[in-house]
């Protein structure tokens, strides 16, 4: 995992998940597959090289 992954799954956990058009409820760790997708984004945004991981890769950064 990259460096920043514990920066990237902090953020992941401050956002918001548009469930409907106009409609957010937070991203918490029930929603596995949108924690995933939005550490994805964070390394996008900050062109971050990553390769393919899962909400498991992820659980060491979670209690952080």
């Amino acid at each position: 995992m990259p460096n920043e992954t514990q920066d990237a799954v902090n953020w992941a956990l401050q956002q918001q998940y548009e469930i409907e058009p106009g409609r957010f409820i937070p991203v918490s760790l029930d929603m596995p597959f949108t924690v995933v997708d939005k550490v994805r984004e964070y390394f996008n945004a900050n062109n971050i090289e990553y390769s393919s991981f899962s909400f498991d890769d992820l659980k060491p950064y979670l209690s952080n």
